[in-house]
């Protein structure tokens, strides 16, 4: 094999790597909102989607820092704290930015929630995403989530009424 092909394989399979770690990235956070809105054993299938030292954070004006979890343990019971406080969700990411690096990447996604808070108020909730992701044994997880709430309304009111309503 001459050495030009043998770069241009080195670089094709490069560019293999980068789209298919863009889209199980991509999947991921899909898997993400899909084990958010799950009816039972939301935090264990949440928490399989983060390394074992893997971080959730809400952050910005809206944020709750009281909210945040660290490894395994700390995500399971994060996250089945949500299943009385919110018995429905449906979330939807978009706008997928993802910048790699090796087995490790960073990225920025926006989400839309329509949900039921404490069994009777239906609530709109909006905000952005920024994730550090890295590479384990060969499948991409969330290691580091930081939730950026750019609103939390009631949706017969909406956002510029009730820019953003506390969910205890």
């Amino acid at each position: 094999m001459s050495e030009t092909a043998t770069v241009d394989l080195t670089a094709l399979l490069e560019r293999l790597d980068a789209l298919e770690s863009r889209e199980a990235i991509t999947g991921l956070m899909t898997s993400y909102m899909a084990a958010t809105d799950a009816a039972t054993d939301k935090g264990v299938k949440v928490a399989a989607l983060f390394t074992e030292d893997g971080q959730w954070e809400s952050v910005g004006p809206h944020g709750n820092p009281g909210w945040a979890a660290q490894g395994h343990e700390a995500l399971i019971k994060k996250f089945d704290r949500n299943v009385e406080r919110m018995p429905f969700s449906a979330h939807f990411v978009t706008n997928a930015a993802i910048q790699l690096d090796g087995d490790t990447a960073r990225g920025q996604f926006m989400y839309f929630q329509a949900c039921t808070y404490r069994g009777d108020q239906p609530l709109w909730i909006a905000g952005s995403y920024d994730n550090d992701f890295r590479r384990v044994d060969g499948r991409w997880l969330l290691s580091y989530m930081r939730v950026h709430n750019f609103f939390t309304t009631p949706f017969d009111q909406g956002w510029v009424k009730v820019p953003h309503l506390k969910t205890p």
